[in-house]
């Protein structure tokens, strides 16, 4: 079962227990209600009933008052009305009709009294009969008693006809809000749930592998930003999926060329053996090394990024200093930079204090960083500065080369990412694996670091380390 449904369900569950409430609280008051109105009209009849048999016992010729009442306070209820003094003579006496027995039993059984007066339910002859009397005092100081007999059955049906008469009208308006519900229940549902079985629908396309689909955003509620969140997921996924691609591409094309090359100069070793020409095979041998290296160099990089993502790479942190670790690294790189006829010089403005580091991790990311510097430099100069500032030990590494382009700067240091890969301006893009400033970035923040990179194209980048001092 969809939530669709069990959402629709639930609003008609509710709806149908809040009417069930509604009715019967309603049923309840109104019929508390009609109660009171009944005491109050039995009353009022007792009441005038009183005065009656007052002014007749004052004058019994004045029968104008008992025709008066019985004129304009007759109702069905009452069957007798009889006046009596206080020796209990009986002045006045009328019954109206002799009731017959209901031919089935009414479903109300009492009736509540009012406060004033005596109010007894008796049984006569099968006929449920509710007598109240009360005693009142004449001109005379003499004590007068009223008493009026009334049908419990016509009371009874009275005040059922009127709790039928106000809990139709009340049905009909609880049946009109009830069906007005449920139709805003559909509504609501089909407002909230079209847009998450779009979203849903897109999430699926996206996950089947089209990661250029994108789902369409029609407001800005949170189903608006849910859309948005997944469309901005599925931009990143298809990012990291061109990514991978490319670096599948190019790590295949990188580790086929040293194993060719090692290939190769196998084959060329088996051929001199075959002519006995062992003097050139240390040169083959020289090249089947090299070629090994660069391999490693590629295996060593994809180990590191499985430690890092595995959370098992750990640092040995010693006393190091910063300045010995940057000259080792520019020394590295010098014949490189002497090969292309690149000026490559370390410059330290002061006296740099030892800092707690890993060597070894450490010497990895300048070599990384000023290898960089010197492969996207064809001319000019990379300089690497070395200076202390509050609370930080900083290396800055500044080139002449082609830079970085602007929105690049964000990517560089992500994995698998490379520089403007196809466009001509960065060749020596397509050499490297991308992995080099992702471990490096890695590597400084484990220290507590940060790597900051600054660049303008075709003017050359500066990369500044900071180590925490």
């Amino acid at each position: 079962m969809s939530i669709r449904s069990k959402l629709i369900i639930f609003m008609l569950v509710l709806l149908t227990a809040v009417s069930a409430v509604m009715a019967f609280l309603f049923q309840r008051n109104e019929w508390s209600s009609i109660s009171s109105n009944s005491q109050r009209k039995n009353l009022q009849i007792l009441l005038a009933m009183s005065e009656v048999c007052k002014e007749m016992s004052d004058t019994p010729d004045k029968s104008y008052a008992y025709r008066y009442f019985k004129t304009f306070l007759k109702t069905p209820e009452i069957i007798q009305v009889s006046c009596s003094g206080a020796k209990g003579r009986i002045f006045l006496e009328d019954r109206y009709y002799s009731p017959q027995p209901p031919p089935f039993l009414y479903r109300y059984t009492t009736f509540p009294p009012p406060r004033i007066g005596t109010w007894e339910t008796r049984s006569d002859g099968g006929v449920e009969i509710l007598k109240a009397s009360v005693n009142t005092l004449n001109s005379k100081k003499r004590t007068v008693t009223a008493s009026v007999d009334f049908s419990t059955q016509l009371i009874y049906q009275e005040m059922d006809s009127s709790l039928r008469q106000s809990s139709a009208s009340f049905f009909i308006i609880l049946s009109i809000a009830f069906a007005l519900g449920c139709a805003g229940t559909l509504i609501i549902t089909r407002v909230i749930f079209t847009p998450i079985q779009s979203i849903a629908e897109g999430a699926r396309i996206i996950g089947s592998g089209r990661l250029d689909h994108r789902i369409p955003v029609t407001s800005r509620d949170e189903m608006g930003m849910l859309a948005s969140e997944l469309n901005d997921m599925a931009d990143k996924l298809k990012e990291v999926s061109d990514m991978k691609q490319d670096f599948v591409s190019s790590i295949t094309h990188d580790l086929r060329s040293p194993v060719t090359g090692i290939e190769l100069c196998s084959d060329i070793i088996l051929k001199l053996v075959e002519n006995r020409e062992q003097a050139k095979i240390p040169e083959q041998v020289f090249s089947i090394n090299e070629h090994s290296q660069r391999l490693n160099r590629y295996i060593d990089s994809l180990l590191e990024i499985s430690k890092m993502e595995s959370g098992k790479m750990t640092l040995d942190l010693k006393t190091v200093n910063l300045e010995d670790l940057a000259d080792r690294a520019v020394r590295a790189f010098r014949a490189y930079a002497e090969q292309k006829g690149l000026k490559l010089e370390l410059i330290v403005g002061q006296d740099i204090p030892a800092t707690r580091g890993d060597p070894d991790r450490l010497y990895q990311v300048l070599a990384n960083v000023i290898g960089n510097a010197v492969k996207f430099t064809a001319s000019g100069s990379v300089s690497v500065f070395i200076e202390a500032t509050p609370g930080w030990q900083k290396v800055r590494v500044c080139d002449t080369g082609i830079g970085i382009p602007p929105g690049e700067t964000a990517n560089i240091f992500s994995k698998f990412y490379r520089i403007n890969r196809g466009k001509r301006d960065y060749p020596a893009a397509g050499q490297g694996t991308g992995l080099g400033l992702f471990i490096a970035k890695f590597i400084i923040e484990q220290h507590g670091g940060r790597i900051e990179v600054e660049s303008a194209p075709g003017k050359g980048s500066s990369f500044a380390v900071f180590l925490p001092a």
